[in-house]
């Protein structure tokens, strides 16, 4: 064996997420196409899926964002 393969893994974390989607989009378009009414629903739920998850991660976002500090540089953020 070679050294660490966590490097060469590193493509994994960061593309998998991406191509879930991608493949879960494509699969529903398809069944849209192919299985009629039943696919209709099923192309509903996953080409919905890359909408509700940028919407969630703006969301998200926006929160920590907004998020009060637990802690400053010096230690705890003291409330007088």
């Amino acid at each position: 064996m070679h050294g660490s393969s966590g490097p060469s893994r590193l493509w994994i974390r960061v593309f998998a997420a991406p191509i879930l989607l991608a493949v879960a989009t494509i699969g529903g378009l398809l069944a849209a196409l192919l299985w009629g009414d039943v696919g209709r629903y099923v192309a509903w739920v996953t080409v919905g899926a890359p909408v509700l998850v940028v919407i969630w991660t703006l969301v998200r976002r926006s929160l920590d964002k907004v998020s009060l500090p637990k802690s400053g540089p010096y230690g705890r953020v003291r409330v007088d």
